[in-house]
């Protein structure tokens, strides 16, 4: 049994591609569904983040099956297989194992020791499991990632300090606009990414906050709990005219924010609220149409602008990156050969 993972990340491929092979829930369920109908396909993790996707797959025929999923991927997502060539990544066995620890550590992350990755990591591996699309292989090997991960966090520094988007998202909305406590902020969206931003607008002192979401009532659950108030998603337009910074992080799968929803709002803008808009969405597939760059005193940022802030992480992080990296080797050997060992082991009824 062949253990192999074929993907592709922030380091490999840019947004627009990135964007294209995302998955919402609705579409994991209907990945999984095509996939059980291939004997060679059917034992596969799926792990879709805002950074990464990746196929993690337990097969007899490595050649063969690799084949199958580029195949598949390209038909599912409606890619070139030219593009999966050129942007895809590709490791097997004890070199794929290596990397899933990295990946559930942290340490292949575009901000090194994030945490949320591990979260992440385990709902993918869940997610295999309710589609009955998981053996005893990717069950030892997603178990083994797993106990590493909070290992590796246990005994290295590396989830320690800004380790999270939203940490990160503040830290480069304060560099380029100074103090927030003068600012209001208009949030869309109340997932993951969402919470993690109010989380450090709260600790920079933001003074104003609006959180917005489709839903109304998930977004006034998510405002109380910073005291922030809650405006229906119905009301971007005006909430629009009334903010200083926007920040996007929804799971819709079409642009949310267009070029003529900015335009419709500046002609609403107050004269105590300032000229200018700052966006950033942080959303995958984006929320934000980037042709509103074109708009004069708007700034709009992605994921990829956050560039000098990821940066200076790494820098701070490199030495007990180093540590992790040292614990992860020889986890992956230790893991592999005893896998190996096991699989070895002849039966012992004929």
């Amino acid at each position: 049994m062949n253990f192999f993972v074929i993907g592709t990340n922030y380091n490999y491929s840019p947004l627009e591609v990135r964007e294209k092979l995302s998955y919402s829930r609705r579409r994991l369920i209907q990945a999984y569904a095509l996939l059980r109908e291939d004997q060679l396909l059917r034992k596969i993790v799926i792990l879709s983040t805002c950074n990464r996707t990746e196929f993690y797959l337990s097969t007899d025929s490595l050649e063969l099956a690799e084949k199958r999923l580029i195949d598949f991927i390209c038909q599912f997502h409606g890619v070139a297989e030219k593009t999966a060539y050129s942007y895809f990544y590709k490791y097997s066995n004890e070199t794929a194992l290596r990397h899933l620890l990295e990946v559930t550590c942290g340490l292949d992350s575009l901000i090194v020791g994030e945490l949320q990755i591990l979260g992440q990591v385990k709902s993918a591996y869940l997610a295999a499991k309710e589609e009955k699309s998981v053996n005893k292989t990717l069950k030892d090997i997603f178990s083994a990632a797993l106990s590493t991960a909070k290992e590796v966090h246990s005994k290295t520094r590396v989830s320690q300090g800004k380790v999270s988007v939203g940490s990160v998202a503040v830290e480069f909305i304060k560099g380029r606009l100074g103090s927030l406590t003068d600012k209001r902020i208009l949030l869309v969206g109340v997932g993951k990414v969402t919470e993690l931003v109010l989380k450090y607008l709260k600790r920079a002192k933001a003074s104003v906050i609006f959180v917005s979401n489709r839903t109304y009532d998930k977004a006034k659950v998510l405002a109380e709990k910073i005291a922030a108030s809650a405006v229906p998603f119905d009301d971007l337009k005006q909430n629009l005219a009334e903010a200083d910074i926007v920040i996007t992080a929804t799971a819709s799968k079409h642009f949310i924010i267009n070029k003529d929803t900015i335009e419709s709002s500046f002609k609403n803008r107050s004269d105590r609220i300032a000229k200018s808009l700052l966006i950033l969405d942080l959303a995958l597939p984006r929320d934000v149409n980037p042709e509103i760059k074109q708009i004069e005193d708007i700034e709009l940022f992605c994921l990829e602008d956050l560039d000098a802030v990821i940066q200076s992480n790494r820098q701070k992080k490199a030495q007990a990156a180093k540590k992790a990296q040292i614990l992860i080797n020889r986890e992956a050997e230790n893991l592999w050969k005893k896998y190996t060992e096991s699989a070895q082991e002849p039966a012992l009824l004929p």
